[in-house]
């Protein structure tokens, strides 16, 4: 089986986490994982049996690099496609109390990354948040194995969630 692993790295913490999570799908998938920069020759196709899109937190959101990636599907086009979201994001609780309640309000970019897959089609499963100290880093203490370990259990989840679209087939 394939799994595509797409992220955006500002300061290296995302791709980290990516490619822990790699590391974890490598049980049961054949991961591809690769910067969004390189993602316009990445084949998603209906032989990607799991697409995860990662990608810094910023201002709320997810960086403008994985939007250009993610309006280059046209809706529907990831229909029946198990997909998963992660970020990177600073602890709400290290910073002031202004930051703290606008980094609140705003969110995380993992479930505004699983809502604009869900719009082209694809079944997200999941989405996790990863943290760094501060906005520069590093990563805290034990999150390159906190995403080995959810890869692991997304095997278990993707497994119960095969596709029921038939023009998508369960590989």
């Amino acid at each position: 089986m394939k799994a595509i692993i797409v992220y955006d790295s500002r300061f290296g913490h995302t791709q980290k986490i990516a490619e822990a999570i790699g590391e974890g799908l490598e049980k049961v998938y054949e991961p591809k994982v690769i910067g969004v920069q390189q993602a316009g020759a990445v084949d998603v196709t209906e032989k990607t049996d799991l697409l995860v899109v990662g990608s810094p937190t910023q201002g709320g959101s997810y960086t403008e690099s994985i939007k250009s990636f993610l309006s280059g599907f046209s809706d529907d086009s990831l229909q029946g496609m198990c997909a998963v979201s992660f970020d990177t994001s600073t602890l709400a609780d290290n910073h002031g109390f202004v930051v703290s309640a606008l980094t609140r309000l705003l969110g995380n970019a993992a479930p505004k990354i699983s809502a604009e897959l869900k719009k082209k089609g694809a079944r997200c499963i999941d989405s996790e948040i990863f943290y760094v100290v501060g906005k520069k880093g590093p990563l805290i203490h034990g999150e390159t194995e906190r995403a080995r370990h959810w890869a692991e259990k997304l095997i278990k989840k993707a497994s119960r969630n095969k596709p029921t679209n038939p023009s998508r087939p369960a590989t």
